[in-house]
């Protein structure tokens, strides 16, 4: 990076605007910012690592304290700063958060961080002005700019204080420092960030796997403790407890059962027998209920005679009332003749005043007429101004389409700008996307180990449970051999004793006095065997015997040997899976995790080409600058030809002077007389129809009287009808025998006569039946007692309940045997994995440990790769520190200072005129201040050279000149300025920043800080 312009505004102690061009300093390759102490020289950092970084150069300063005390409340605070990366330019501008008064009103407002970085390359520095500045890159959005100018920088805000403004204090302090604080100091200075995961992800890895084997061990010792075993064996024996429970709760139940099914045939034969008397007393109740409906159905049977009898009157009745309707629809037409006979002569008289009305506006009729006559002499005059007319249509026209071109290159400019902001959140989003991946994929590699952790400790423990069945199985089949070879051996031995015994008393049977024994060779035999000889067989029996028993316990023998074999075994697999952890969740749930990440992985869609992204975002920002130009020069001819149709139309309006503003256009003129014809012909057609409506009310007014003539005798005649029906009435109900209000109070009964006879009809078949039915039912139960139905139930219920319950211990003895047989195939599975987990994260956990410390040298991953970077440093300070010395000192590593876990942290300086090795806390004031220097520029070296992204063409070295001499000794400020000489001259510019007046004499190019009552200042130093 090399700093081109710094511009300040109301920034700490500079309350006006400050300009501070780099350009002649940076060229000159060394030069100075010198000043007073609190002039306001670091402040100048202050605001270049602001703007870059929106912090100041002391990272506990906060970026609101930066605002100056000396500035006028309306002048906003903020950074800008030019800078170049290479070949590229960049501007970056910044505004801190900060109050400022009220636009309206009394008080203040706070104004939010802003911050924009544009691209300025191939702008002159006279050329990025406030209102040019280049091509905007990000702005408003803080966070964007931010990682916007890291991207690009290659470091963040601590590394700028670190690589760009070396902190020389820090590192005199890094020289004296013991081990341990000048491990901290490294591990500030390093990005050892990648280690320190390294070791965190091995040591968290070691610990999950380590963890997940235990827990599921607990877990497994839980579940036992939860079902009261303290064992798998004391589960293997709660198993057979459990199913020989199981066995005699169900012969429990059998009996159970017959007893219930014994007590519901009882039961069943007695509903039988209690519905056939309930049948009974159901015939009786109905049959007395018929009974009750007895005279209701007489009367019911009267009223239908009566009924028949009333219904041949209704016609005749009918009739009469046929005549009724018609006399009150003759009076009513009278009186609508009558109505309609008023309201003709009222219509007459209105048309006689309406005609009256039109007679009085024959005035009105006359002024449209001159209306009319006027408007034709406008038409003539604007028919001789047509040619102007044209001129001013073809100038408007010519207006509309320049304000349509510039229309549409808006709206063209709008759509690219709107594509413009979409494609930048697509790409936004695409990053986020990215990262999003990025994690996605390591969980997914973090499940994968822990899959294969799980499926390694399920394994082993499968295999241990396997072969905890064969130890079980043989040592059944060992039982049962040892068994069989002592019953062998008791046979055996029985054999043998019966064959000596059929041997000895046929010894006896030889025996003389006073000869030897055969056997003993005594000559006495006090006590000879006696009894019956029967030996045939006994041989034969002893000598299969034999044979049956070494062969059992041979077999004996051999079962035993299988047993110690697959106890063996058990063992082996058993230390196995000791050696694994139980992971937290089963291989079947970490697998269904790695299918969710899956799933989260395939919706994130296809990768997008970031790169082709950012280049269709930079042709659409070509595409908008041409756009905007072609809109300019639009808008230009717009205004160019809006000026030709104003001059046109005001040429033309000098000509119709006479005819008024609105009626100069020809169709409004037409429109107009159009209007002024049709009122006057209007007014002409109303008169004309006054005249016929009155002729036409006149006619409607003679027709309506002789309709209510009519009307009058239409009703004489209907009045004649209705009297002779009535009579007709009168003479037919005299026949029948009734009277009129007899029959009015016989209709309901007329309209209902049908249902009334069926239902009498009804009532006779339903008693009949319901007689008979009472008979039978009676007759079924003759002889019968009725059942005590509760107590049956009741005995019936109980034996049921017992029944149920012993149903449902049965049920929970034979799912409590099922749930101990699936816990024990579970944990056999579990504790065979566990084994399998824990055999394959062995080497893991030997490497966890190894890179955390737990190693013959007790040194962390993250210690060895400072101490291999620091070797880098040290060498490349040599390199520095050698020509400021004229070659007596030389920086080194003190390998044996140090403790275990921290070696080769140490340092020491190596003195050429002793020839020996020294602590740094030897050296002078001067010599302590070039070493720390040394350390600043080998720092700075090791960074860029080690990241290809890194440019440090310029850096700026803050204070600590004043301990040099100019003698010729070592700690010259001499040797020194030549040290920074060479710097520059390998491409590098050099700030020195220092209120020494002997640096300034030797340097005296540069920047002066001049500090006064109202604010500091800055002036240029002219090149030397």
């Amino acid at each position: 990076m090399r700093p081109v312009r710094l511009t300040l505004q109301a920034f700490g102690p500079y309350p006006d605007r400050v300009v501070i061009d780099f350009r002649d300093a940076v060229k000159a390759g060394l030069f100075g910012i010198y000043g007073q102490t609190g002039s306001g020289k670091s402040t100048i950092f202050s605001a270049m690592t602001f703007a870059l970084f929106g912090e100041a150069a002391k990272a506990e300063q906060d970026a609101p304290s930066l605002r100056s005390d000396h500035a006028d409340p309306d002048v906003m605070t903020e950074a800008e700063f030019v800078f170049d990366i290479g070949e590229r330019r960049y501007v970056v501008l910044r505004r801190p958060d900060q109050m400022r008064p009220k636009a309206r009103g009394e008080g203040e407002t706070r104004s939010a961080h802003e911050a924009y970085l544009f691209d300025a390359t191939g702008m002159s520095l006279d050329a990025i002005t406030d209102a040019a500045r280049g091509k905007i890159l990000a702005e408003k959005k803080v966070r964007d700019v931010d990682a916007a100018v890291m991207e690009m920088l290659g470091y963040g805000s601590e590394q700028f204080r670190q690589i760009v403004l070396l902190p020389q204090g820090r590192f005199e302090k890094f020289l004296s420092a013991k081990t341990k604080e000048r491990l901290e100091i490294l591990r500030e200075l390093f990005d050892v960030s990648l280690y320190e995961k390294i070791m965190a992800d091995l040591k968290s890895a070691a610990d999950e796997a380590e963890r997940q084997v235990r827990d599921e061990r607990a877990l497994c010792a839980r579940q036992l403790a939860a079902e009261g075993f303290e064992s798998t064996d004391a589960l293997i024996a709660g198993i057979e407890t459990a199913t020989a429970r199981c066995a005699e709760l169900r012969a429990i139940e059998e009996t159970k059962k017959a007893t219930a099914e014994v007590a519901e045939k009882a039961l069943r034969q007695a509903e039988a027998m209690e519905e056939k008397f309930a049948a009974a007393e159901k015939m009786r109740e109905r049959l007395r209920a018929l009974e009750a409906r007895k005279d209701d159905i007489e009367t019911l049977a009267e009223q239908v005679r009566q009924a028949e009898r009333a219904r041949g009157l209704i016609d005749v009745e009918e009739r009469v009332r046929d005549a009724e309707r018609e006399v009150g629809e003759a009076e009513t037409k009278r009186e609508e003749a009558d109505k309609a006979a008023e309201i003709a002569a009222e219509q007459a008289e209105k048309a006689a005043e309406a005609l009256r009305r039109e007679e009085d506006r024959a005035d009105e009729v006359e002024t449209l007429r001159r209306r009319s006559d006027e408007l034709e002499r406008y038409g003539r005059i604007l028919e001789a101004a047509a040619d102007s007319n044209q001129a001013v249509d073809i100038a408007l026209k010519e207006q509309r389409d320049a304000e349509r071109g510039l229309q549409k290159a808006k709206s063209d400019l709008t759509g690219l700008q709107e594509k413009r902001t979409s494609k930048s959140a697509e790409l936004k989003a695409a990053r986020e996307t990215e990262a999003k991946r990025a994690e996605i994929a390591g969980r997914r590699a973090d499940l994968d180990k822990r899959h294969l952790a799980a499926k390694s400790y399920e394994g082993a423990l499968q295999d241990v449970a396997t072969a905890q069945a064969a130890v079980e199985e043989q040592m059944r089949k060992s039982e049962a051999a040892v068994g069989k070879a002592e019953k062998a051996r008791d046979d055996y031995e029985t054999a043998e004793r019966n064959l000596a015994a059929a041997q000895a008393l046929h010894l006896a049977t030889r025996l003389e006095a006073g000869s030897p024994c055969p056997v003993c060779g005594a000559t006495e035999h006090p006590a000879p065997a006696t009894g019956e000889i029967g030996s045939a067989g006994l041989d034969m029996a002893f000598r299969e015997s034999r044979e049956a028993w070494l062969a059992a316990d041979r077999e004996a023998r051999q079962a035993g040997e299988a047993l110690v074999g697959v106890q063996a075994t058990l063992d082996e697999r058993q230390k196995r899976l000791s050696t694994l952890e139980p992971p937290e969740e089963r291989a079947a749930v970490i697998a269904a995790q790695i299918g969710r990440e899956e799933d989260a992985l395939a919706a994130l869609g296809h990768r997008v080409d970031i790169l082709a992204a950012e280049t269709g975002i930079e042709e659409l920002e070509l595409q908008i600058e041409e756009l905007e130009r072609k809109r300019d020069e639009l808008r230009d001819c717009f205004d160019e030809r809006r000026s030709k149709a104003t001059e046109a139309k005001a040429a033309r309006d000098g000509r119709l002077a006479e005819v008024p503003e609105n009626l100069r256009d020809v169709p409004a003129l037409a429109a107009t007389l159009e209007k002024v014809t049709g009122s006057l012909e209007s007014l002409q057609a109303a008169r004309t129809a006054a005249e016929k409506a009155l002729n036409s009310a006149r006619e409607k007014a003679l027709g309506a009287v002789k309709d209510l003539e009519s009307a009058d005798k239409a009703l004489a005649d209907s009045k004649t009808r209705h009297q002779k029906a009535a009579e007709v009435f009168r003479t037919r109900l005299a026949g029948a025998g009734l009277t009129a209000e007899a029959f009015q109070s016989l209709k309901p009964a007329i309209e209902t006569l049908d249902e009334d006879r069926e239902a009498v009809e009804t009532y006779r078949r339903e008693h009949k039946s319901a007689s008979d039915a009472a008979t039978d039912a009676a007759s079924a139960i003759q002889g019968m007692s009725r059942p005590d139905l509760e107590a049956l139930r009741e005995t019936h219920q109980t034996h049921a309940e017992a029944l149920g319950r012993a149903i449902e211990e049965r049920v929970a003895a034979q799912s409590r045997v099922d749930h101990l047989y699936r816990l024990r195939t579970g944990l056999e599975e579990t504790l065979r994995k566990l084994d399998e987990a824990e055999a394959a994260s062995g080497p893991l956990r030997e490497l966890a440990a190894l890179v955390n410390g737990q190693n013959s040298q007790r040194l962390t991953l993250e210690t060895f790769a400072i101490g291999a970077m620091f070797d880098q440093v040290l060498e490349a300070a040599n390199l520095r520190l050698a020509p400021m010395t004229s070659g007596r000192y030389r920086l080194e590593r003190d390998l044996e200072g140090a403790g275990r876990g921290s070696r080769g942290l140490g340092i020491q300086v190596f003195d050429l005129h002793t020839g020996k090795s020294r602590a740094t806390s030897t050296l002078s004031g001067g010599e302590t201040f070039i070493a720390a220097l040394a350390l600043a520029l080998g720092l700075a070296d090791v960074v860029e050279s080690a990241s290809g992204k890194v440019r440090l063409d310029t850096i700026f070295i803050d204070e600590g000149f004043g301990s040099l001499d100019t003698e010729n000794g070592s700690g010259t400020l001499d040797q020194v300025l030549q040290v920074l000489n060479s710097i520059v001259r390998q491409n590098r510019a050099v700030g020195l920043i220092s209120h020494v007046p002997l640096v300034q004499e030797a340097i005296p190019n540069g920047f002066y800080v001049r500090k006064g009552i109202s604010g500091s200042s800055v002036e240029e130093r002219g090149l030397v």
